[in-house]
């Protein structure tokens, strides 16, 4: 897609007129390449419109940060703010994302570390979310060892359940993996 066309279009037209597309993901170009364009993408993602616009803007955040993480580092507090205060399950889920992929840091750090412990421990979030909070959590207890415990024990309570039934999904099962092959070490 050329670049120059979308530099005056606003990020909700953008949306708009290409997340049907195949070739819609290759915008994520055109804000790496104009980092100044990511405070109007940000916004959309991070508010209140109807549907397609903070799903789509939110999306196009993870592609972002795949090819230029650094540049979402001034946005991390608009995405714990959002992960502590929104409700669109997909939206938490990409921003939870591209939260997982900064380093830590100490903005709201209690709240969030208790809504990422949330996430985990309700089977009604979409496993997605819930993997990605476990691999946040990584952070938080590399930072924090003593609270592996807590989380040990969230795992462990999912895992029983999850052999009376089928709600431990093998992405749980591989996130929780990772999750102590990372914190091994940590006591």
């Amino acid at each position: 897609m050329d670049s120059l066309l979308y530099f005056h279009m606003s990020v909700v037209t953008l949306i708009e007129e290409n997340y049907k597309s195949s070739d819609f993901l290759l915008l994520a170009d055109n804000f790496v390449r104009q980092p100044s364009l990511l405070d109007e993408l940000v916004e959309v993602a991070t508010n209140h419109r109807s549907h397609p616009f903070p799903e789509y803007a939110s999306w196009l955040l993870i592609h972002v940060e795949k090819k230029s993480p650094e540049i979402l580092i001034p946005y991390q507090k608009d995405f714990i703010d959002y992960v502590l205060n929104g409700n669109n399950q997909s939206v938490l889920r990409n921003l939870l994302n591209c939260c997982h992929a900064l380093p830590l840091i100490e903005y709201q750090e209690s709240a969030f570390l208790d809504q990422l412990l949330t996430f985990v421990s309700e089977d009604s979030n979409k496993v997605v979310l819930q993997v990605y909070a476990i691999y946040k959590l990584i952070q938080f207890t590399e930072k924090y060892p003593e609270i592996k415990t807590e989380i040990e024990a969230l795992f462990a309570l999912k895992e029983e359940n999850g052999k009376s039934s089928t709600t431990l999904k093998p992405a749980m099962r591989i996130a929780i993996r990772n999750y102590r092959k990372k914190t091994v070490k940590l006591s």
